[in-house]
């Protein structure tokens, strides 16, 4: 297979802008992308395209061990031009897969009250998406919103409780699945639900 990125960039590009506004936009809701890009495995096409929409020269991006992988670091400097980092504190987006993630979120970059912005944004590649074991609630959302997400337990979630209780600084998180995308930005706040 050979590996590309967008085959129409400025058509293509929009497209997953408008699905990751839209995941961002309403936490937990599971949006479709449709990712035409060929991305060295392991690296998922809606993963890849997250990175081509929103990566360039200015963003500084890390690769969990799962991901650093030599054919990805290229294809993301080459078609995204983005730098790769050695530590994750250092990322403003930082990749990963559910089984392989960050050893605590709150050393990746938090922003500061003068400067929320300036954040890291963490994208993990997931399996799928799974009936809720959590319930978000807050902007975006009304009443509230059962989601769940193949390969993710109760630490995760709870670390991503107490990433929304230093709102507004904190990551944001969007989980990339094949030929889907959801969001929970540090907005939402998040709520165990008891196990059946």
């Amino acid at each position: 297979m050979t590996e590309r990125g967008f085959a129409d960039a400025p058509v293509q590009s929009a497209h997953a802008f408008r699905a990751i506004m839209q995941a961002m936009a309403r936490p937990g809701r599971v949006q479709a992308i449709d990712a035409d890009v060929k991305a060295p495995a392991p690296l998922l096409p809606s993963a890849a395209a997250v990175a081509l929409t929103l990566c360039d020269f200015q963003t500084p991006v890390w690769l969990s061990p799962r991901l650093r992988d030599e054919r990805i670091v290229h294809y993301l400097r080459f078609h995204a031009g983005a730098p790769l980092v050695a530590e994750p504190q250092a990322a403003q987006f930082v990749f990963a897969t559910a089984a392989d993630l960050p050893p605590r979120l709150g050393l990746l970059a938090q922003g500061t009250h003068e400067y929320p912005d300036r954040s890291a944004t963490l994208v993990i590649q997931v399996a799928g998406f799974v009936p809720g074991s959590v319930e978000l609630s807050g902007p975006g959302i009304r009443g509230g919103e059962r989601f769940g997400v193949v390969g993710l337990d109760e630490a995760f979630w709870t670390a991503m409780a107490e990433n929304h209780a230093r709102f507004p600084v904190g990551i944001d998180a969007i989980f990339a699945a094949p030929g889907k995308l959801a969001a929970v930005p540090r907005s939402t706040a998040i709520r165990m639900l008891e196990s059946a």
